[in-house]
């Protein structure tokens, strides 16, 4: 009997996707954005708060008109060890968490080396320098002067040193900085220069994650922070921020990381496209409410088919109020009917939004809704903030994106030949 020996070629399981996990990321060193967003003043010794910060020394004695300058990288931080130190009152302490609301549960009572200091002062020969405390240990003295000018058109980066309390540690880290002198005045501009990268694979694929404080502003990775995740083969770029979505394969991650930018989690949302998100690419974030004339909406359901431009904005805003009138008037007028329409959010009282919709001939969607949870959803701390979102409810540009310099060229990409 002829025995038959045959082969089966069984397709395999695929690999089980991570539902969570952490990437380790590196800082490093950015100066692709020449953009400055922190105006500096010179310290003031006679204020109140000039306990809190650190006495130092090592001023070259050939500079005259001296000017100090002392950045706090964590406000909460000096202000609870100054209390523990004895340095300031119960009363200053609770007073200030109060008005900042803000808690002390990250903080520690030992001393925290959380200030940058710098000084600038003219030569014999009227050159303006500055000097930078880069190693931290409140002595100019060894710090090397450098000219400081307006004129500078590149970013030039100086590395500093600093501490943080992180993890139950206090724990030595670093920064990049740039300076710009505002001429005839003592004030300067200054912006962080730094960023951190991850990269990792994902179900094959290599991926690049880029995070990074928006405009320069800080040091802290947890509140105003932007992600860039981009792919090695089809060199996709994405871009969201903190608590947003992270696009692998078809699996959607939320992404958050810690306060200094080195630990990065993803963890997976299989709701998120119901949830929708107020970055590009993703579904608007769903609401149901009332408009101005009466009307139930369920945004964005209630104008499937439509562009939407949807506008956060408040009468108390003159930029909102002289968009509305110069920018959007015009766009209504241009490209309304059945493929689009405005959606302005006010947060005002409705007798307030039915004054102005009157006086200025508003024909749009307007619907009152001062200190909603529509603003809680969309994260509104500043107006106007603007979306625009597509027919089948993607947000397809938002911010800058649609300033009132670049907004006709949006339209026009987008409903020029509708």
């Amino acid at each position: 009997m002829p025995i038959i020996i045959a082969c089966t070629h069984s397709k395999p399981n695929p690999p089980e996707l991570p539902k969570s996990f952490e990437l380790r990321a590196t800082k490093m060193e950015n100066s692709t954005d020449n953009s400055f967003h922190i105006y500096m003043t010179t310290f003031n010794e006679n204020s109140p708060r000039s306990v809190l910060y650190p006495k130092f020394k090592g001023i070259p004695d050939s500079l005259s008109k001296i000017r100090k300058y002392i950045l706090c990288l964590d406000d909460v931080q000096a202000v609870f060890q100054a209390y523990k130190a004895g340095i300031i009152n119960k009363n200053d302490y609770i007073n200030y968490l109060r008005k900042h609301v803000q808690d002390t549960i990250q903080c520690t009572p030992s001393y925290v080396k959380t200030f940058l200091i710098f000084v600038t002062g003219i030569s014999k020969k009227g050159t303006k320098y500055c000097l930078i405390d880069t190693n931290n240990n409140f002595d100019l003295s060894d710090d090397q002067p450098f000219v400081l000018s307006e004129k500078n058109l590149d970013i030039i980066s100086h590395k500093v040193l600093f501490e943080r309390f992180i993890n139950g540690k206090i724990q030595s880290d670093s920064t990049w900085i740039a300076l710009r002198e505002i001429k005839k005045t003592d004030f300067l501009m200054m912006r962080f220069c730094e960023q951190t990268l991850a990269t990792f694979t994902f179900d094959t694929l290599q991926y690049k994650l880029l995070v990074y404080p928006e405009n320069g502003i800080g040091v802290n990775y947890t509140d105003e922070v932007s992600f860039e995740l981009s792919d090695t083969v089809q060199h996709t770029k994405q871009v969201f921020g903190n608590d947003q979505y992270a696009k692998l394969k078809n699996l959607y991650y939320k992404v958050t990381c810690n306060a200094d930018g080195r630990t990065i989690y993803l963890k997976l949302d299989t709701n998120a496209l119901v949830k929708g998100s107020t970055q590009v690419n993703m579904p608007a974030i769903p609401f149901k409410t009332v408009t101005l004339k009466g009307d139930s909406i369920v945004f964005p359901k209630t104008y499937k088919g439509k562009y939407v431009l949807l506008d956060f904005w408040s009468t108390s805003c003159p930029h909102c109020i002289d968009d509305i009138r110069n920018t959007y008037k015009n766009l209504y007028n241009k490209y309304a009917g059945d493929k689009f329409e405005i959606v302005g959010i006010a947060d005002d009282p409705k007798i307030k939004v039915e004054k102005f919709v009157s006086q200025n001939m508003i024909k749009w969607t307007m619907i009152p809704a001062p200190k909603s949870s529509i603003q809680e959803l969309y994260k509104i701390d500043s107006y106007p903030a603007l979306y625009l979102i597509d027919p089948n409810g993607l947000i397809i540009a938002k911010g800058k994106e649609l300033s009132k310099e670049k907004i006709y060229e949006v339209f026009e990409k987008y409903l020029g030949n509708k």
